[in-house]
């Protein structure tokens, strides 16, 4: 079983806030000098425990490869610091955690890897709304990462379904007011992974005891027996579905893969690859895992996902 530790560093952005940082390595004397390291991005609701649910854990996979992994909550979310407003009514206040913060945390922790582990450029993984943060990262500060993997990427694409749900009804085109966050109980999570999948037997696709798995590894830094979320990212996605890019690909350099399943009904084809073609990396990939869906890391498919990850990492055209 991998070393797993959890780890708390300040952030440069508000010195009063702490980042947490899960750390997975072998066990063993070698682990101490790790050849190479991963840091794994949430997205938008669900914190960074996302990567590593018993059973399948994309950070144990990762230390199988020879990884240093990590897995990081941006401040608001998970065991990192939690904003006071959390604990008011959502209504009371405005919208908070944007991408910029995320970016500083992000930041943050690579500069913590990189002196932890002695490893000069490190991969990075970002999922969902992590690719958007992970991609501002990459765009932004270079010279600090090997390769970029954006999984279920949310980049550039006019979406009107999803436009509608964030819409002001009384002033259409406009974002509608947001509060400060957002909750989801277990049954809502279940609902909104089950949407995505085809299958007449759900089972075939997900192992039914995972969402409760899950879930209940996100409970653990959470009051209630619900999760809460900062809508910041919601604005975010605001002028992603709109068509209004939160960075530009082509300043991205390093290699990089676009990877998504085919039911992700979040992150869609024709946005993911709009994303592959404007990125200015030199060496470049987009894949697809069949009979997935945006939550595919957790499901029976997980296993192809972490390998078609594992082969491009370790490409030597991705060096």
């Amino acid at each position: 079983m991998p070393r797993c530790e959890d780890l708390f560093i300040t952030s440069s952005e508000a010195p009063n806030e702490r980042i947490h940082v899960r750390e997975k390595t072998a066990d063993s004397p070698a682990a101490d000098t790790p050849a190479k390291a991963v840091l794994f991005v949430h997205g938008a609701t669900y914190p960074g425990v996302m990567f590593d649910v018993p059973t399948s854990s994309w950070l144990d996979h990762a230390v199988d490869d020879g990884y240093a992994a990590y897995a990081l909550d941006v401040r608001g979310y998970g065991a990192s610091t939690r904003s006071p407003v959390l604990d008011e009514p959502a209504q009371d206040n405005p919208p908070f955690a944007r991408a910029e913060s995320a970016v500083a945390d992000i930041a943050d922790t690579i500069a913590f890897i990189r002196e932890r582990t002695g490893v000069e450029k490190i991969d990075l993984v970002g999922w969902s709304w992590g690719t958007m943060t992970t991609g501002m990262y990459a765009a932004s500060q270079p010279g600090t990462i090997n390769r970029l993997v954006l999984f279920a990427p949310v980049y550039s694409c006019e979406r009107r379904d999803r436009i509608a749900a964030l819409e002001d009804r009384d002033n259409p085109h406009r974002l509608r007011p947001l509060g400060a966050y957002r909750t989801e109980t277990a049954a809502q999570a279940r609902e909104r992974w089950g949407a995505e999948i085809t299958a007449a037997d759900p089972d075939s696709w997900r192992d039914p005891a995972m969402v409760e798995r899950w879930y209940d590894a996100m409970l653990r830094d959470e009051p209630a027996d619900f999760v809460r979320a900062p809508n910041g990212v919601l604005v975010d996605l605001w002028e992603a579905f709109n068509g209004r890019a939160r960075y530009e690909a082509g300043d991205i350099d390093v290699p990089t893969l676009v990877i998504r399943a085919t039911e992700d009904a979040t992150a869609i084809r024709e946005d993911g690859l709009g994303l592959y073609d404007r990125l200015g990396s030199a060496y470049k990939q987009y894949d697809e895992i069949g009979r997935g869906t945006h939550f595919v890391l957790l499901e029976r498919r997980a296993p192809q996902l972490f390998d078609r990850v594992s082969r491009f990492l370790a490409s030597p055209l991705a060096h």
